[in-house]
């Protein structure tokens, strides 16, 4: 008699093979995010899934987001409407935290973070053969070495993985592993500085902090011990290597002449650009297939000279961008689905720290990159909001032993 495969037992395997991806390769994440969900519906109790997912206050936040921007489509010009839903479409790459919140199981939550780190280790392994000579690589930029995906955002992935490599090496007992985090968090933090991306490294700053406060509470030895510990990464940095040195010295340098044709200056003339369209436009916005034609517009109307600004194709401001698609209520939608990621129920680290870390990198990093809407960022937020829901789930089901729940 032939048995029927485990369909539960394979989508764990894809979770893995998923997390492992969103670092390493964009093509296999686009095979096994759609592989997640059909496997997730051939594992059957599609009804008790469903009701979970509505039930899920998380998941309302986030059908209200999206509600807000398909009908801000009713005000895109009818020459924009193919964009604005190509725009919507991208949400696609979040479908696989619904599969986790209802169907990964409990033993498999601390693999999904290990495949998530071994994927970052690849990717960090290889930056340091590109940065070296060592490795040949196509788009390789001899100012620093992040061919995986831009540095901006590999540089915001590094911070989040030190800090995750933190809290595991702090919460760990046992000897040799905390020999591997010791040696992970030292390859990742030499990455960090080695490549270009400041968002990453400025990051690193309060991530550390979360964790140091989360794991020896807040007191004035805690912060001065932090802070010191931190000031000397930084020190270090600008002493021994000439890369970072004068890429601050060139972040100082652009504050104080603000060159509209930096990457620095461009944000700036970005944020005046949004100011102005959401003057025109507080409540409603433009519309999610006008936003670029919009922010193209002022700029031709009134600031016809910035031409690396009007090249760019989002506001480098999640915040900005959203409150120019759909007004006082995009962005206030999306600030709501942030502030239901932090309100999500757990009480067991390291997702508590999880979480938090989780929350401050996409309330800061959203001032300087479309953070909602990129495929990589997409991907990393199903992934731990997936893992965090799942977490809660769990812990419900051990706080009430008789209820039924989907997956174990």
């Amino acid at each position: 008699m032939r048995r029927s495969p485990n369909y539960s037992m394979i989508l764990q395997w894809l979770f893995l093979l998923y997390a492992f991806c969103i670092p390493v390769s964009l093509d296999i994440l686009r095979i096994a995010a759609p592989l997640i969900i059909v496997v997730w519906l051939l594992e059957g109790d599609v009804k008790q899934k469903s009701v979970a997912i509505k039930n899920e206050p998380f998941f309302r936040a986030f059908g209200l987001f999206l509600l807000i921007l398909l009908f801000s489509l009713l005000w895109t010009d009818p020459h924009n409407l193919k964009f604005g839903v190509k725009y919507i479409t991208r949400y696609w790459y979040l479908l696989p935290m619904f599969a986790l919140f209802t169907s990964l199981q409990k033993a498999f939550r601390m693999p999904l973070l290990f495949s998530f780190l071994g994927g970052m280790s690849i990717a960090v392994v290889i930056s340091f053969g590109v940065y070296t000579h060592l490795i040949a690589f196509k788009y390789y930029y001899a100012e620093g070495a992040s061919p995986l995906m831009h540095h901006t955002l590999y540089s915001i992935f590094l911070a989040l993985s030190i800090a995750l490599l933190s809290t595991l090496f702090l919460s760990e007992k046992r000897i040799g592993l905390r020999l591997v985090y010791a040696m992970l968090w030292v390859l990742f933090t030499l990455n960090l500085f080695v490549n270009i991306g400041r968002a990453g490294q400025l990051l690193f700053i309060p991530l550390i902090l979360i964790v140091l406060f989360r794991h020896y509470s807040l007191s004035i030895r805690t912060l001065t011990v932090s802070l010191l510990l931190l000031g000397g990464i930084f020190y270090a940095a600008l002493v021994f290597n000439p890369q970072f040195k004068h890429k601050m010295q060139q972040t100082r340098a652009n504050l104080a002449h603000i060159s509209y044709n930096t990457s620095l200056g461009a944000r700036i003339g970005l944020n005046i650009v949004a100011k102005d369209i959401v003057t025109e436009h507080p409540f409603i916005g433009v519309g999610t297939g006008d936003y670029l034609s919009e922010k193209n517009r002022i700029i031709d109307e009134k600031y016809p000279e910035r031409t690396y600004v009007r090249f760019l194709v989002h506001f480098h401001n999640q915040y900005a961008e959203f409150t120019v698609i759909a007004g006082i209520f995009g962005l206030l939608s999306y600030l709501y689905l942030l502030w239901r990621l932090a309100l999500i129920k757990i009480k067991t680290d390291p997702y508590v720290t999880l979480k938090y870390l989780m929350v401050a990198l996409f309330v800061l990093t959203s001032f300087i990159d479309a953070m909602f809407h990129l495929n990589r960022p997409l991907s990393l937020f199903a992934l731990m909001a997936g893992l965090l829901l799942a977490q809660q789930r769990i812990e419900k089901k051990s706080d009430t032993p008789h209820t039924s729940t989907t997956a174990t």
